[in-house]
């Protein structure tokens, strides 16, 4: 069966998400002691730092990318997501606004407050080597604050990425297809960190 379709919105006609990601992703943080589960099934979070899109649940967790948006006369308008990123085949800002989106989308629900989403989207901007990451999260930050209450403010120390599931792929399909044609690519240097890490988070 062919999962390249895409998710059409239940509140918007004709309305279809720019993008589906149909595999679970990871990340894990320095955010210690907070757990949730969606109703839906589409985040968790444990107290061990970890966050996880579900995207295996129902037909794929979707989204619009980098918002704001707006759909006109057929044609899509608003935040450029970036370049086409030769390793991941993704556009830059892929995973970075994929998890923003669904910290947002349960802002309400999630022991995790805007400011610390807010700062783990710039730090996955920046682990992917995007050159506006800053200007993205200046956005982010101006225009988050008109999108609704949050259940917390907690803040976080030190906010860290140690670990994400994207990057362990990327590090080892560039093995695979061997690793000189991407040695410059931002993730190689990260994901050689986790290799070394071996398989104990």
């Amino acid at each position: 069966m062919n999962m390249n379709y895409g998710i059409r919105s239940n509140s918007e006609s004709r309305k279809v998400w720019k993008f589906a990601h149909r595999e679970d992703e990871f990340i894990i943080t320095s955010i210690l002691g907070v757990s949730y589960k969606s109703e839906n099934g589409f985040l968790e979070i444990h107290s061990d730092g970890k966050i996880i899109v579900k995207g295996s649940v129902d037909k794929g967790y979707a989204w619009d990318g980098c918002t704001p948006k707006l759909e006109l006369f057929d044609f899509t308008f608003g935040t450029p997501d970036g370049r086409f990123d030769y390793l991941t085949q993704k556009p830059m800002t892929y995973y970075a606004s994929m998890i923003h989106d669904i910290l947002y989308q349960h802002k309400s629900e999630i022991p995790i407050s805007r400011k610390v989403a807010d700062q783990l989207f710039l730090k996955i901007l920046k682990e992917s080597d995007f050159m506006w990451a800053r200007l993205y999260y200046v956005f982010v930050r101006i225009l988050g604050k008109f999108l609704g209450k949050w259940k917390t403010k907690n803040k976080v120390k030190d906010l860290r990425i140690i670990r994400s599931s994207w990057i362990d792929k990327a590090y080892k399909d560039s093995m695979k297809l061997g690793i000189e044609q991407f040695k410059e690519h931002p993730f190689i240097e990260i994901g050689e960190k986790y290799s070394e890490l071996k398989d104990v988070l």
